[in-house]
């Protein structure tokens, strides 16, 4: 069952966490420029991705591509970080019922 308290509208907005919501500044090419392959590896995880697939409604795949590039990170960084907020919004104890019951 899904979280009503999760507020993307509030993630998209900027107005938690870093509130960094101006673009930066951008020099590179795009021959230079991070990718984002299902086999690329970030520095700050600790285990190696996996590849994912999750088909979604065209309106949701321009908001996760618009915002990503807004915020200079890659697609997968953004979610990221979205999952990361949502479970910011929830303790560990409804985290470990939820992914118990989902397991069974």
């Amino acid at each position: 069952m899904a979280d009503d308290e999760f507020n993307i509208e509030e993630l998209i907005s900027g107005q938690h966490g870093s509130g960094n919501d101006v673009p930066q500044s951008n020099t590179r090419t795009t021959s230079n420029t991070s990718n984002t392959d299902a086999t690329s590896t970030t520095a700050n995880t600790d285990s190696t991705p996996h590849p994912f697939s999750v088909r979604l409604n065209q309106e949701y795949v321009e908001i996760i591509k618009a915002l990503a590039w807004w915020k200079r990170i890659s697609q997968r960084a953004f979610i990221e970080q979205c999952i990361t907020y949502a479970l910011e919004e929830m303790n560990d104890e409804r985290l470990t019922e939820i992914i118990d019951r989902y397991n069974e």
